[in-house]
């Protein structure tokens, strides 16, 4: 990776008010941390869309989408399902934290859009949702 596409990466995560990033390879690791004068808190992170015309649920950070906690053998919820305004979605495990997923309004899952496991990008949808 050259320096310059790194000091791009630095660009996008003061842009999106991000704290870092963690990226990871076979034989390449960078950790790129911003200071901030205040920490970044939990509600910065959570996926939380405007309860207007955008029927996803998005990430707001990067990290690893969690169906349930690893405690947890059965995910929050599945598509079919009607959620209550704040109900828990889903879990973004960044590095060892997991920040809650959570729908902003009354709403029936319509899909889930991304798998247990699987690296999600900020601003990737992981729910679509239907209003009630």
């Amino acid at each position: 990776m050259s320096i310059e596409e790194i000091r791009q990466l630095a660009g996008w995560i003061r842009d999106a008010g991000l704290t870092g990033i963690e990226l990871k390879r076979p034989g390449f690791e960078l950790l790129l941390k911003r200071r901030s004068p205040a920490l970044a808190t939990a509600a910065s992170v959570l996926a939380i869309p405007e309860k207007t015309q955008r029927p996803h649920i998005k990430a707001d950070g990067l990290g690893v989408f969690r169906a349930s906690h690893p405690a947890e053998r059965n995910a929050y919820v599945k598509a079919g399902d009607t959620v209550a305004a704040g109900q828990l979605l889903g879990l973004l495990q960044v590095g060892l934290l997991y920040l809650p997923v959570r729908s902003d309004q009354a709403a029936r899952v319509r899909e889930v859009l991304v798998t247990q496991g699987q690296s999600v990008g900020y601003g990737q949808p992981l729910f679509e949702m239907e209003e009630q």
